[in-house]
């Protein structure tokens, strides 16, 4: 290797390390946004007596006269599934952002660490609902709905990162697809 080359190597080295710190910062914008916005809707304008009377004034919702109870089960329904997702996307982002932040840290503990973040966030906004909502009531059963959706969310994060690993990490003229996918182990 010639002097220009090390020096070159040199100079992109430095330029990697200076960068570092903002790509780390700029990977964890996006969690905690997610993080304000899942305590936006977790507030009294969200409560349950809220959105079951905005999907019985829904315009077509009126028009038919659904009844009360089927109001009511679909009221249920997009409540715990709005958990599950709200929950999903976060940890699929702290999975992001720590893949990011801990370059050395295997699959497993990117899971752990983004679920675990999740589940925290999710006991201690059922506890502010609990505390500081008068239309909330912070229950345990939503944390474990939260939990089952940043389960799910992290092991998808995971398997998305780790193919698009595999397919910037392939040999170039190989083919992204796995070996699963051909036939092998």
């Amino acid at each position: 290797m010639s002097a220009a080359d090390e020096e070159r190597l040199t100079l992109v080295g430095a330029a990697a390390r200076r960068e570092r710190p903002l790509v780390v910062a700029l990977a964890w914008v996006p969690v905690l946004a997610w993080m304000a916005v899942i305590v936006f809707l977790s507030g009294d304008q969200f409560a349950d007596v809220n959105t079951a009377a905005w999907l019985a004034h829904m315009p077509l919702v009126e028009t038919l006269g659904v009844p009360p109870a089927v109001i009511a089960a679909a009221n249920l329904i997009v409540r715990k599934s709005a958990h599950f997702v709200e929950y999903a996307v976060l940890s699929g982002l702290s999975l992001r952002a720590a893949r990011t932040t801990w370059t050395r840290w295997h699959a497993r503990e990117l899971i752990m660490f983004a679920v675990g973040l999740a589940v925290v966030h999710a006991s201690l906004d059922e506890v502010r609902q609990y505390l500081a909502t008068s239309l909330r009531s912070g229950t345990l059963h939503d944390v474990g709905l939260d939990a089952a959706g940043a389960l799910a969310g992290a092991v998808v994060a995971a398997r998305y990162f780790s193919r698009d690993d595999h397919r910037h990490s392939a040999p170039a003229g190989s083919s992204p697809v796995s070996s699963s996918a051909n036939g092998g182990g």
